[in-house]
């Protein structure tokens, strides 16, 4: 995968709103709406024919199995179409469909690897706040410590939650659609955390009313068509009282043809319908992410990650020798106890047991020979 080495020229905030407005822009992109379309279309068609199927062989295994390949298909296919609008958004040439999910499948594990990492440095900072709180127990001195530990901890907690949710998930996938390796991606949201942390959330807030007011007026629109088609198709069909919001939803495990069929297109009127939202969300958290980058330089927030990452490894190998050598010491064989040497002034004759000395040849009072 290419990635633009031209640098931007800086935005001021304002600016940046601006540009946002740009990702309704998507809608124009026809390889990313054919591709999400596909995407959404497929993982409907995909979990709905293997739930059915589960319906009418009661099987969990198969209901599970349906729901799994279509949360694959949706994550391999959208990283796809976020891969074109991020080559979108950074002005190069596009991509057929083909490279992109083919990319996609190559580098889409990053993210899955960026969320783990992420979630576990959340995990490390809630342990040691509680072991920070169990030392707070302690008598007197307890309380006298709390009060300092519960504003910074709630402060710790907050900005790490807020960091998660409205920075690290959602531009991993830009960073990681921009070519950036897992290390790379921790290291600059990183930087855009201690940055850009207001700036960044701010124009998701507006990205999230953009693309919540596109979604309402599509989905005002399908939900009237349907709404409307419902009632014609249960006086003409003499369906009655089935025609309703739950038998439609319920309609791929069970009930007549009508409804069954009826399930399952408009599972798919509904992956179409989301198609312009998802790909204005898309491109406008690629959009977030490029402006929260121009002019950033993230070797040093690289540099340092790779630093600690190193004496990490290092510690670690280290405490790993440590025990290999104490547990081929716990399980050496014990050397043969030695007899002491007795003490000089202890020696006796064998036979008499008269004290001699140990250069003695013969005993002084017997005569026995010593040596």
């Amino acid at each position: 995968m290419t990635i633009s080495t031209e640098v931007p020229k800086s935005l001021p905030f304002s600016s940046a709103l601006g540009s946002l407005i740009e990702a309704t822009d998507a809608i124009k992109n026809f390889r990313a709406i054919a591709l999400l379309a596909l995407t959404f279309i497929g993982a409907v068609l995909v979990g709905g024919l293997l739930t059915m199927l589960a319906g009418s062989m009661s099987s969990v295994l198969l209901g599970f199995l349906g729901g799994l390949m279509a949360f694959l298909v949706m994550f391999y296919g959208s990283n796809a179409v976020g891969i074109l609008l991020m080559r979108d958004a950074q002005g190069q040439s596009g991509m057929s469909l083909v490279d992109a999910v083919l990319v996609s499948l190559y580098t889409s594990h990053r993210l899955i690897a960026v969320v783990f990492l992420e979630f576990l440095i959340v995990l490390a900072a809630m342990i040691a706040i509680a072991i920070i709180l169990f030392v707070c127990k302690i008598p007197v001195l307890g309380p006298v410590l709390y009060t300092v530990v519960f504003p910074l901890s709630a402060i710790v907690l907050g900005v790490l939650v807020f960091a998660l949710f409205y920075v690290m998930l959602p531009l991993a996938g830009p960073a990681a659609w921009s070519g950036a390796t897992v290390f790379q991606i921790i290291a600059r949201l990183n930087l855009i955390v201690r940055t850009k942390l207001v700036s960044v959330i701010l124009l998701e807030v507006l990205l999230f009313l953009i693309t919540s007011f596109v979604a309402l007026l599509i989905f005002g629109v399908i939900g009237t068509g349907v709404s409307l088609t419902s009632g014609m198709s249960a006086g003409i069909l003499g369906l009655g009282g089935q025609m309703n919001m739950y038998s439609l939803a319920s309609g791929l495990s069970g009930g007549s043809g009508y409804i069954i069929a009826a399930g399952l297109g408009g599972g798919l009127l509904l992956a179409a319908a989301a198609v312009v939202p998802g790909l204005i969300f898309t491109k406008g958290v690629c959009i977030i992410y490029l402006n929260a980058t121009r002019n950033v330089d993230f070797s040093a927030s690289e540099a340092s990650l790779n630093d600690g990452l190193a004496t990490v490894k290092k510690k670690a190998e280290e405490a790993r020798e440590r025990a290999r050598a104490l547990a081929e010491q716990a399980t050496a064989p014990a050397a043969p106890a030695t007899p002491a040497a007795a003490p000089v002034d202890s020696l006796h004759c064998p036979s008499c047991k008269a004290p001699v000395a140990s250069d003695d040849v013969f005993c002084g009072e017997c005569a026995h020979k010593l040596k």
